[in-house]
């Protein structure tokens, strides 16, 4: 049986390792924490909703493309209700911009046509929509909803054909005779020869630990999220509601508030100001769920999303730098004939959507290790590779909009 592994646990990496067991790939999950889902996809509930954009462009079309694919990858999970409630979402008309654009998205035919989009809503109907008074009407997407991340990672992993390795810090990623050798920190497993055919990186912003991902523009983005026990005032919604923040139903006896965005602040620590910006955003959902909120009942959590320089994710398999810096190929070299490292992937800078590009993403890169056929256009992928940030460095925009190997 052909094998891989896979470093990280989160989504990203537990979307990969499903893809490559679902062709019989033997898959070797490696996880630095005691479980899945720790850091950024350790949240109790995930968002589930595309970005709606009215010009075409490589984010939006990957958006809807893997919106499509998870929804589809969910629904056939066993017991896929335990972790995945497709409650729908509103996304609400909060400003003139906001307005502006939904009166264009109105007039777009397809967007009526598509079965997992869209109703426009006025305010009335939004309120009975949600089970709370909303102020303004707004988009309102029928098949979105929340995930409970934890949850879906363990699902993913109990694949037959994944074997977990967690409280396993991979430190060292090497070629061997039998393609890769990935060794640990603290030694652990060095000694048993912890090899495979594939590896793919999947840890997020810590890609650049490993020096085959110097060039990846990936930078840490902190997000806070708050929760507060439901009452009275709140166990009424029953959708998620948007503007530029978002509250979610209650789950579980817990509504989930938020969320903060500060590029490149590393501070662990639970901001009281981002608890106040979550909460006055809030309020200009629901001023009286906002105002119905007990201090004591208030919670937050602090994680890092990754997110590259251009907001696309990284996806495929990776280019020699060192080769590449040494001898730079021509603009107009066949993209085959670049010097690429066999069997050595990356699955990371998903940001803020990563429950919906991860999955897709992972479906990739088993298409690119078994030769099959890829789940979206050649050309849309080639855009996803994690190398492209080399070859524009080196001047090589044409082969960067080509690397689909």
């Amino acid at each position: 049986m052909t094998s891989a592994i896979v470093i990280g646990g989160g989504i990203a990496g537990c979307s990969t390792a499903y893809s490559l067991a679902q062709r019989g790939i033997a898959v070797t999950l490696i996880e630095r924490h005691e479980t899945l889902a720790s850091e950024a996809s350790g949240n109790p509930l995930a968002m589930l909703y595309p970005k709606i954009s009215i010009k075409p462009s490589i984010q939006s079309a990957l958006a809807s493309q893997a919106y499509d694919f998870t929804i589809n990858l969910l629904n056939n999970l066993p017991k896929h209700i335990d972790f995945f409630n497709a409650c729908g979402q509103i996304q609400l008309a909060f400003n003139a911009a906001e307005q502006a654009k939904q009166n264009e998205l109105f007039n777009i035919e397809y967007l009526h046509k598509n079965n997992w989009f869209c109703d426009f809503l006025n305010a009335e109907e939004a309120s009975e929509k949600a089970g709370i008074a909303l102020k303004t009407g707004g988009i309102f997407l029928k098949q979105a909803g929340w995930i409970n991340p934890r949850l879906l990672c363990a699902a993913l992993c109990t694949h037959p054909n994944i074997t977990l390795q967690t409280n396993s810090h991979a430190a060292c990623i090497e070629s061997s005779a039998n393609g890769w050798r990935v060794s640990f920190a603290n030694g652990k497993m060095e000694a048993a020869g912890f090899e495979a055919k594939s590896v793919v990186i999947c840890n997020a912003n810590d890609v650049k630990q490993f020096g085959f991902c110097n060039s990846a523009q990936i930078t840490p983005v902190r997000g806070q999220v708050n929760f507060f026990a439901e009452n009275t005032t709140s166990q009424a919604l029953n959708t998620i509601v948007c503007s530029d923040h978002f509250i979610s139903p209650a789950v579980d006896g817990w509504h989930s508030f938020g969320t903060s965005y500060a590029p490149n602040d590393l501070n662990a620590a639970v901001s009281v100001q981002d608890t106040a910006n979550n909460l006055a955003a809030l309020a200009k959902i629901s001023p009286q769920i906002a105002a119905s909120i007990q201090a004591e009942n208030l919670q937050a959590r602090v994680a890092w999303r990754s997110q590259t320089l251009d907001y696309i994710p990284m996806a495929g398999q990776l280019l020699d730098e060192e080769q590449l810096r040494k001898t730079p190929p021509r603009y107009n070299a066949q993209v085959t004939n670049l010097p690429w490292l066999q069997g050595l992937y990356i699955n990371a800078g998903h940001g803020s959507k990563g429950m919906i590009t991860a999955p897709l993403c992972g479906e990739i890169i088993a298409c690119l290790v078994t030769n099959n056929t890829l789940p979206i256009a050649a050309n849309l992928a080639s855009k996803l590779n994690p190398s492209r940030f080399l070859l524009r460095e080196l001047g090589l925009k044409q082969l960067a909009n080509s690397l689909c190997a």
